[in-house]
């Protein structure tokens, strides 16, 4: 192999002819130094390197060994091997050996946080809503308290959880996020008028454009409160003012195969029949083919009945079985539910799992990445960053597969039921067939949309394609075959 490689002037070649990192041949304090230039000069590789070199000869009462430690999460940030970098600034902030640091290692978590799929057992569960953080700038002091408030309330501990999430000030991001808190422990106890009333009044102030003083709505909480308003709207029955949220919700998260069943059952309430079944078809999409969604054909089924399509509305009924032919035999085999790669892929997305298995794809990203820089780092320090990988993935799938278990009866008990109410389906659309062409109860069923090449627009029939921009505007022009 030929190595072609360039390096820094400060470092010096150990070996001619031999592949890999050159060795840095420079004294462990200089190394440091060297570290700490590379850095700057944005070079993350030579400055994890030099940095490395210095900490390996280091202990716990090196006065350099949080500096170190910092310097070495900062370059594998911008190496993006973020899971790393936690580990680093955790032990800055747990080791408590340096109070100057302290600010600098909660910065950093707070990055780590907001910037993907993060270890939340080891970060904020095992150490922020865990430590009695003092002395930290206002700013960071928020973040510790929003976080330890969350996790107390998900502890079941209301009192201290208020407390800590009353005393995050107007001026910080998380006092938004408090109060989506506070307005969610309302759902859960019951209260849904004052639940309502705190999430409107979130978007109300957040929007008025004399309130000063106060940070600016998150994106991402502004989705969380209108799909929670959405949910609101949809149990009173106010149709209208649930798919008005979940139509701004819509537009930031195209990918949300639950958003798309949850607005089609709204509209089929609505009387909107056909958009219903606009956005199950939707789901047809390959982007979906991964989700697990039987509701999906009992709400077809039920729509197309409501048209008094009875053939198309018992083939609907008949495609769950087809499905999900590979699952429902393995259910019916008794063979254990973890080893149904269908169910358990389906069973990833469930609500429970889902954070835990982004993290555990992005550590094995990230470790791919870090594979990719085996020829540029030494073999000492590839180590040491590979078995913080191995380490962390071991503990991340162990915790996985605990949640896949208790999410793939939830996901075996939807098929099974599915396949129950399907059945019951199929017997009505048998005896409403017999009873003639008469539409179920339900709402008043509003009037197909009228298309056609008018007003300089031209209308294509799809034949098996999808456009992923066009799946919100699906329509299905089914005929009502109903007497009134």
């Amino acid at each position: 192999m030929h190595c072609t490689k360039p390096w820094a002037v400060a470092v010096t070649i150990a070996t001619l002819g031999a592949c890999g990192p050159p060795a840095l041949m420079v004294a462990r304090e200089d190394a440091y130094e060297q570290g700490v230039a590379a850095l700057g000069e944005d070079d993350p590789v030579l400055g994890l390197r030099a940095v490395w070199r210095y900490y390996k000869g280091a202990g716990p009462d090196d006065p350099r060994y949080d500096r170190a430690l910092k310097l070495l999460a900062r370059g594998a940030e911008r190496l993006e091997l973020r899971y790393a970098a936690s580990i680093w600034y955790l032990s800055i902030a747990q080791g408590g050996r340096d109070p100057e640091l302290l600010p600098d290692a909660i910065e950093g978590l707070e990055r780590i946080l907001l910037g993907g799929p993060y270890d939340e057992d080891l970060l904020v569960t095992g150490f922020l809503a865990a430590s009695d953080l003092a002395a930290l700038p206002t700013r960071l002091q928020a973040f510790v308290d929003y976080h330890a408030g969350l996790d107390s309330q998900r502890q079941g501990d209301l009192v201290w959880a208020a407390q800590r999430l009353a005393r995050i000030p107007e001026k910080s991001p998380y006092w938004w996020r408090a109060r989506y808190v506070v307005a969610v422990q309302e759902v859960a106890a019951g209260a849904l008028d004052e639940a309502q009333a705190a999430l409107e009044a979130i978007l109300t102030e957040a929007d008025d454009p004399n309130r000063v003083g106060v940070a600016d709505l998150p994106d991402d909480l502004r989705l969380d409160v209108e799909r929670s308003l959405a949910r609101l709207h949809f149990e009173a029955g106010r149709w209208d003012q649930a798919l008005l949220h979940y139509d701004r919700v819509r537009e930031r998260a195209p990918s949300d195969a639950t958003l798309l069943l949850e607005m089609a059952w709204a509209h089929f309430y609505n009387g909107a029949t056909r958009r219903a079944l606009g956005l199950l078809l939707a789901l047809d999409a390959p982007e979906f083919q991964d989700v697990i969604a039987p509701e999906r054909y009992l709400l077809e089924a039920i729509c197309l009945r409501r048209l008094c399509q009875f053939d198309p509305a018992r083939e609907a009924a008949v495609r769950l079985r087809a499905r999900y032919a590979d699952a429902y035999r393995e259910l019916e085999s008794g063979a254990p539910l973890l080893e149904d790669q269908a169910l358990s892929a389906a069973a990833e997305h469930h609500p429970a799992v889902r954070a835990t298995a982004a993290l555990e794809a992005s550590l094995r990203a990230e470790r791919a990445r870090l594979a990719a820089l085996t020829d540029e780092l030494e073999p000492e320090l590839y180590r040491g960053l590979d078995e913080i990988y191995a380490r962390g993935l071991e503990e991340v799938s162990r915790r996985k597969r605990e949640l896949l278990r208790g999410a793939l009866v939830v996901v075996a008990n939807q098929l099974l039921s599915a396949r129950e109410n399907v059945r019951l389906v199929t017997h009505e659309l048998a005896v409403a067939l017999l009873r003639g062409r008469r539409r179920p109860e339900g709402p008043h069923e509003q009037d197909p949309a009228r298309l056609g090449p008018t007003g300089g627009r031209v209308v294509y029939r799809f034949d098996g394609e999808f456009w992923s921009d066009e799946l919100d505007d699906l329509l299905v022009m089914a005929e009502d075959r109903c007497i009134e």
